[in-house]
């Protein structure tokens, strides 16, 4: 099983009716938030599944609990065959670090198993030869998986052109004006008319990754710091 390392629609999509015509586009955005936090690493020539097991641990958890609980989980198991056949209680065990690890482990064991019955073996490569449509739906019918995990497997496995949303997008995103639909989770909908802005960007897998940035540095759910955001400038709810 290799280490980790540590984004298809069309650039002419019309905007979505929840779109503010005063929102800044998805260039601009793009742009100064690469000046602030660079460009984001392709990673789509390694293993896609394991950029599939990286993202189903890494919800309703953080960051560091879900890179403790996939070390562990590499540190135990050589292939993804044998993370397959393990015992659930064992493999539970190895993901302890993120939380929910039985269901964690279950959802885990399943998704391998219909990957195998689809593509023969605990691989994903076979997703290279699938159009965007295909892997999203495939992906989608794995346990566990919902929108932002198939997406960021589309975007951050495949090197394709899909946009994931996460907490901290749909929040930013709404304070930008790409949408104006209240909750704190981001909805098939939202996701799709915040797609449709963001892919306009020349990178929008970096645009995914700097906007997370963005969201913990300046733009929490709680206190923002608009006087030292990048965004300050083209921010209508910074400047209001």
């Amino acid at each position: 099983m290799a280490p980790r390392t540590r984004a298809t629609a069309s650039l002419a999509m019309p905007r979505s009716p929840t779109f503010s015509t005063k929102a800044p586009s998805a260039s601009p955005i793009a742009e100064l938030l690469l000046a602030r936090y660079g460009a984001y690493l392709d990673e789509s020539d390694g293993p896609v599944l394991d950029q599939l097991a990286w993202f189903l641990l890494s919800t309703r958890t953080t960051v560091e609990n879900c890179e403790a609980a996939y070390a562990s989980l590499r540190s135990r198991f050589t292939t993804w065959a044998e993370v397959a056949e393990a015992q659930p209680e064992y493999l539970g065990e190895c993901l302890k670090p993120a939380g929910l690890y039985r269901t964690r482990a279950a959802n885990l064991k399943a998704a391998l198993a219909a990957i195998a019955g689809r593509f023969g073996s605990a691989s994903l490569e076979g997703l290279r030869s699938l159009s965007d449509e295909d892997c999203e739906a495939f992906l989608l019918s794995l346990p566990g998986v919902g929108l932002k995990v198939a997406r960021c497997v589309i975007s951050f496995g495949l090197g394709r052109r899909a946009f994931a949303v996460d907490a901290h997008i749909w929040r930013i995103t709404r304070r930008l004006g790409w949408h104006a639909i209240a909750g704190g989770a981001p909805t098939r909908a939202g996701s799709d008319a915040i797609a449709m802005v963001a892919l306009e960007a020349d990178d929008p897998l970096s645009l995914h990754v700097n906007l997370i940035r963005l969201g913990r540095e300046f733009c929490p759910a709680g206190e923002t710091r608009c006087a030292l955001c990048p965004l300050t400038g083209v921010c209508p709810s910074a400047r209001s």
